[in-house]
């Protein structure tokens, strides 16, 4: 069968944008038609050879350019589920981004706009919410669940039966042991070791992780 490949806008033209970029580039049902950032100064300008449109106000006159998919690659986890649901609302449908390196259980469920980059593993019985972001080289052990919008940085360890709450940011190199829980919009702290379950919204860093004051959303 003759398929034509889905027309897709990246939202977000920074440093995670180019990344995702290549990875859409190796996914052959996909070709990416431009991409959509809300900096006046990227207007008109080429990023990686790709077009920016225009600002995430275009959203709704995609369509007539038949662009249908979209991927957001925004590393703020509330700018990204804010583009994410605005999009939705636009008509627009989610893609995934998925680096062919990637080591993945039959049985595991990833859900929609899943953004995959190199070297991921993800063990059996694991559930991944929609608009996830697993960086290079993190691994998913058997039985976890990640909520929507959340991200692990490169190198994030998670071991089995671990649940990561909507909106969780997992810096670079965190590890959390099984069984532990993060919660909703919480943060762990680059090379932190996560012994306990973590509150949502705290801030956790160290070794073993700690709870701090909050402060910026990364």
């Amino acid at each position: 069968m003759n398929m034509h490949p889905r027309k897709v806008v990246i939202i977000g033209a920074g440093g995670h944008g180019r990344v995702m970029l290549g990875v859409l580039r190796l996914c052959a049902d996909v070709v990416v038609a431009g991409f959509l950032d809300d900096d006046p100064a990227l207007l008109g300008l080429q990023v990686s050879g790709v077009d920016v449109l225009g600002g995430t106000a275009h959203l709704p006159s995609l369509a007539d350019d038949g662009i249908g998919g979209f991927l957001v690659a925004l590393g703020r986890n509330s700018l990204r589920a804010e583009k994410y649901r605005e999009a939705l609302a636009a008509g627009l449908e989610p893609v995934q981004a998925i680096h062919p390196s990637l080591i993945i259980a039959d049985d595991v469920e990833l859900g929609p706009g899943s953004q995959i980059v190199a070297g991921v593993i993800i063990n059996p019985g694991a559930l991944i919410g929609a608009d996830v972001i697993l960086n290079t080289a993190c691994s998913v052990d058997h039985d976890c669940t990640l909520g929507d919008h959340c991200f692990l940085g490169p190198g994030v360890r998670l071991g089995g039966t671990v649940e990561v709450g909507e909106g969780a940011f997992l810096g670079i190199g965190a590890i959390v042991l099984p069984g532990k829980k993060i919660g909703d919009w919480a943060v762990v702290g680059a090379g932190a070791v996560v012994t306990r379950d973590v509150a949502p919204h705290a801030v956790v860093t160290g070794v073993p992780a700690r709870p701090r004051d909050r402060a910026t959303e990364p």
